[in-house]
């Protein structure tokens, strides 16, 4: 009788470990074929955005907020090119980025209050992350979102604006040879501005767009023109014309959505 519960326990644990296999193998299986898919991308796009214009193109009156602490360029996100939301399984929780946090607060905030800083990260990661994950140095969110942190240190936007005598003004405006002349020395030819407009039909500047390589350092082949029409009457802004005179609005803490009142 001893012998026959042995033999049973035996043959049950025979089909319990042959199931195991078979589940890892065809796991891993799926894991290569999405890994492949989604690295099927070389250049990204590190995308910075103004808070004195973001609001300019938020529809709703008192959906925006800027924090007082939020005083320079800030960031929208690291894109990689024609890669989207590459796994959805990819699961990221606050503990990930506990130790960013006071970085990505400063540096990384959500201009919109029902939005926490946190569902916006999430949303990043989940949208471009994990597309970007396949890239060691950006293996995992904290990676992720530790590198993406490490280029907006790089590129010292306002430290290249401010020496060039570029500042955020109600009264100035600015051509875009002298935008972009400025921060020549810093980015090559790999940016681009991009613009929106405010109520008195002014081209403020609101974006930038720097091409990225993958293994993010800057400049890349992207086999497209940034300011190609395409890339116009998107809801973030589109390429500022380089035939007209730019504003480069102050932040409004208190009227966000209209700066210069």
């Amino acid at each position: 009788m001893a012998s026959y519960k042995m033999s049973i326990v035996w043959v049950c644990s025979a089909v319990l470990l042959i199931g195991w296999v078979l589940t890892q193998d065809q796991a891993h299986d799926w894991s290569t074929s999405e890994i492949s898919q989604s690295c099927d991308w070389t250049c990204m796009l590190f995308t910075l955005q103004w808070p004195g214009s973001f609001c300019l193109n938020i529809d709703k009156e008192n959906i925006c907020k800027i924090p007082q602490n939020v005083q320079e360029w800030t960031i929208h996100g690291l894109w990689p090119q024609k890669a989207h939301n590459c796994c959805r399984c990819w699961p990221i929780f606050q503990s990930h980025l506990q130790d960013l946090e006071p970085e990505l607060s400063q540096l990384w905030p959500s201009f919109i209050k029902t939005r926490s800083n946190f569902t916006f990260w999430k949303e990043e990661w989940f949208k471009h992350g994990t597309c970007a994950g396949c890239a060691e140095i950006m293996s995992s969110p904290f990676l992720y979102f530790k590198t993406v942190l490490k280029l907006r240190l790089l590129f010292d936007i306002d430290n290249a604006l401010t020496n060039a005598g570029i500042k955020p003004s109600c009264n100035v405006s600015y051509k875009y040879d002298d935008l972009h002349g400025a921060l020549e020395p810093l980015l090559g030819d790999n940016f681009v501005l991009q613009c929106v407009k405010d109520e008195k039909e002014r081209e403020a500047w609101l974006q930038l767009k720097i091409k990225v390589s993958k293994n993010g350092t800057l400049g890349c082949q992207m086999g497209e023109d940034l300011n190609s029409s395409r890339d116009r009457n998107t809801s973030y802004g589109y390429p500022c014309p380089t035939n007209a005179t730019i504003s480069y609005f102050p932040i409004n803490y208190e009227h966000p959505k209209q700066p210069c009142t």
